[in-house]
């Protein structure tokens, strides 16, 4: 080989280098996240684990509502718990296709204060419970997206609670 073809060899090695990093790669989901999921939540102690919500449309987040958004004036005797509350509540459902599983089902107040003439010092305050997922990291390895365990706090419920008095220190002074 000469200098010539040396060079041409170089040249075109070096275009064929730089041509294919500049294609971008297309990370996709990977199939066996359920499977994954599964597993996950079999080894899990301490976290609870919900089943997803009706899957949501395939936007990034979504939020679906589930029950009245309106404070009721009185309570309800009958139905769901969450009708019949001093801390109403409906079930939004959130979408979110970074985690899997993407759809969870979270309770929102619908009142700010409790329902009924006892409760003038008390405000509706959301319960939330750790929820193991797996989390998009944002790496790509051999074209697909890397997923790791996460927690995160739903919200599943609203309750009846005295209102927190800024004024006061942990000594009650």
């Amino acid at each position: 080989m000469d200098l010539s073809q040396v060079v041409i060899f170089l040249i075109l090695n070096f275009i064929l280098i730089v041509s294919s990093a500049s294609i971008p790669t297309q990370c996709k989901i990977p199939s066996d996240l359920k499977v994954r999921y599964k597993s996950l939540s079999k080894a899990a102690i301490d976290n609870n684990f919900f089943l997803p919500a009706e899957m949501a449309p395939a936007e990034n987040r979504t939020t679906l509502t589930d029950g009245d958004k309106k404070c009721p004036v009185s309570l309800e005797s009958f139905g769901e718990i969450r009708e019949r509350s001093t801390c109403p509540w409906y079930l939004d459902i959130t979408h979110d296709s970074t985690v899997f599983p993407p759809s969870r089902r979270e309770a929102r107040c619908r009142c700010e204060t409790c329902v009924g003439p006892k409760y003038t010092n008390q405000e509706c305050t959301p319960v939330h419970t750790k929820m193991t997922v797996l989390k998009r990291t944002g790496e790509c390895i051999d074209g697909l997206y890397v997923y790791k365990p996460d927690i995160i706090y739903v919200s599943t419920a609203c309750v009846c609670a005295r209102k927190v008095d800024v004024n006061r220190d942990d000594n009650g002074n």
